[in-house]
């Protein structure tokens, strides 16, 4: 899914602050301090957070939490059936992405990142 969202996003002409995602080898040996300060400065730098949470991850949470804190504007996607954290589900300024097909997901997320300036 990370490197579909990402083909996504940069064919819609966006700059992916958070291209290690899609390495053969997104970080793995790096020491969890740098791969902190290297998320945090992901979220610091970007205009708009588009988070994958189809899966739980504390890792995702964190960053959505930070971008909250940050009054970025968020973007969460997930497949239409997926459970969710009712947390997350209540948490405010979150634009939403339910998709129930990949080329849905497509369509949608091109949508919902034009409606933010660049």
């Amino acid at each position: 899914m990370a490197r579909r969202l990402y083909d996504v996003l940069s064919i819609a002409g966006t700059d992916v602050v958070s291209e290690w995602l899609v390495k053969k080898d997104p970080g793995f040996g790096l020491p969890p301090e740098k791969v902190y300060a290297r998320d945090t400065e992901g979220i610091r730098t970007a205009d708009i957070l588009v988070a994958d949470v189809s899966r739980p991850s504390h890792g995702v949470g964190m960053e959505i939490m930070l971008a909250l804190m940050l009054n970025k504007p968020i973007v969460a996607v997930a497949p239409r059936r997926a459970r969710l954290s009712r947390m997350l589900l209540g948490a405010p300024k979150i634009t939403w992405i339910r998709y129930p097909d990949i080329r849905s997901l497509e369509r949608r997320i091109k949508r919902a990142i034009s409606a933010y300036p660049s």
